[in-house]
């Protein structure tokens, strides 16, 4: 994401105050003229407002050979436009003491901007400017081309990172969440003028726009400075995008050959997707097996009993398709076998047993006590607004979230382990110095196809 920021700005966003537990923020939800759903939460704490525009123009609606054209198209809003290049814009961000943002996830696209609720006016003016007249020049196409090139390339060197990339290919193939969203060394070069503007134009529409304001301003009040501002911005919702269907990985043993003292280790699968009935007891048996820390059985397993690894942790990447289920770690070469050993024993276990009333219970309380967290500052409320409008999580959301995960029970927690974690279907991908890294045992039983890979810059 492309972020310009005046540090003068940065005191008042950190100031922000707590919400009350379990509160949905007050809001207000209307339509725009031109199609654009607004939020409005009155915040009156502090004079700032944050304006949050999230549209329907994520990395999955990369077309397979153009990896990072979604990514690429945001990165630019902020270089330059038909009446301000890109030092001007940045001028104008200091000189308002203010921060404005442009970037690119998984499934959708934002513009943030950060201001002093009395440069609102000037702060809206400059919004605008970037999200409807985008210059997206050859020279700054360029540039942005080579730093994206030049931080993909960088990232060969973080193992991590490798295998990460690597899982998502070995789940997902060519689909759409089967590239990371700045792309990869080979499809961003393929990336043009014509391709950005063509992009742009399909999906910065005002019906796939999600505008949320939070801060000192009344909702009246910011409407009728959005219509203005916006009143020029048309062109409906665009076309509908259409998940194909998943197809089975056929690999399910991913290794990549790395001179390096630790292996790292991804094990998973497919997950679900963000508005999936079952979240809050997937979200409080994942929190169990390796979501919660230093209480989380892989953990337990792993590092406290075995002393094979210094971090491990599992999660659900939850996504408006399914997303993937990962168990993450890195430990030393000669012990790789054995961590994925007793990973898998563990899925295992957590589908064949109940879990403990003291699990349950622990799950529970970080997962109701820290849930305020999402919500104690104007910039955290104005994201988790917008997302859960993305999502359609429904508008009670905060206020039933504790509720809901108060509900699960340790027969939900068994029935969702059985349903949605198979070890038959888990990829394993190893990123590592394959000679002295043992492989036996670590296939599910019966074996599984083997792909050897090389990182990109190796190659």
């Amino acid at each position: 994401m492309r972020r310009l920021l005046s540090y003068a700005a940065l005191l008042p966003f950190l100031l922000s105050a707590p919400r009350a537990q379990g509160s949905t923020p007050p809001a207000q939800y209307d339509r725009l003229a031109n199609g654009a759903t607004l939020i409005v939460s009155e915040q009156t704490n502090l004079p700032i407002v944050i304006v949050q525009v999230t549209l329907d123009a994520g990395a999955r609606l990369d077309p397979p050979e153009k990896a990072g054209l979604a990514s690429l198209t945001a990165d630019l809003l902020t270089e330059g436009t038909s009446k301000r290049s890109a030092s001007k814009i940045s001028d104008a961000v200091d000189f308002l003491g203010a921060s404005l943002a442009a970037g690119a996830d998984t499934d959708y696209a934002s513009v943030s901007l950060g201001v002093l609720k009395k440069d609102l006016p000037a702060g809206l003016d400059l919004l605008t400017d970037i999200l409807l007249h985008p210059q997206f020049a050859d020279a700054e196409i360029a540039r942005r081309r080579e730093a994206v090139l030049a931080g993909i390339r960088a990232a060969e060197d973080n193992p991590g990172k490798v295998a990460q990339k690597a899982f998502q290919r070995a789940l997902f193939g060519s689909g759409p969440y089967g590239h990371p969203v700045e792309g990869t060394v080979e499809s961003v070069p393929r990336i043009t003028r014509s391709d950005i503007q063509a992009f742009y134009s399909r999906y910065y529409r005002p019906g796939r726009a999600i505008i949320t304001v939070v801060g000192d301003v009344a909702a009246a009040e910011i409407r009728a400075q959005l219509e203005s501002a916006l009143g020029g911005w048309n062109g409906g919702t665009g076309e509908t995008f259409e998940y194909p269907a998943f197809t089975t990985p056929a690999k399910h043993l991913v290794t990549i050959d790395k001179p390096i003292t630790q292996a790292n280790i991804i094990l998973g699968e497919r997950g679900v997707a963000r508005d999936n009935p079952d979240y809050y007891a997937i979200t409080v048996m994942n929190y169990i097996l390796g979501g919660g820390g230093f209480s989380s059985r892989l953990l337990d397993n792993i590092r406290t009993q075995g002393g094979l690894a210094y971090s491990v942790a599992s999660f659900f990447t939850v996504n408006k398709a399914p997303g993937s289920f990962q168990v993450v770690m890195q430990t030393k070469s000669a012990s790789a076998d054995e961590a994925v050993k007793r990973a898998r024993a563990e899925i295992d276990r957590i589908r064949r047993e109940p879990v403990k009333d003291e699990e349950l219970s622990e799950a529970k309380r970080y997962l109701t006590g820290s849930f305020p967290l999402r919500l104690d500052s104007d910039r955290k409320i104005a994201g988790f607004l917008s997302q859960v409008e993305l999502y359609g999580l429904g508008r009670d959301y905060a206020d039933t979230y504790a509720q809901r995960i108060n509900a699960v029970t340790k027969d939900d927690v068994l029935r969702v382990a059985e349903k949605y974690v198979d070890p038959a279907q888990l990829i394993l991908v190893v990123v590592g110095d394959l000679a002295k890294t043992p492989l036996s045992g670590m296939t599910a039983e019966g074996g599984a196809p083997v792909t050897t890979m090389q990182p990109q810059a190796e190659k």
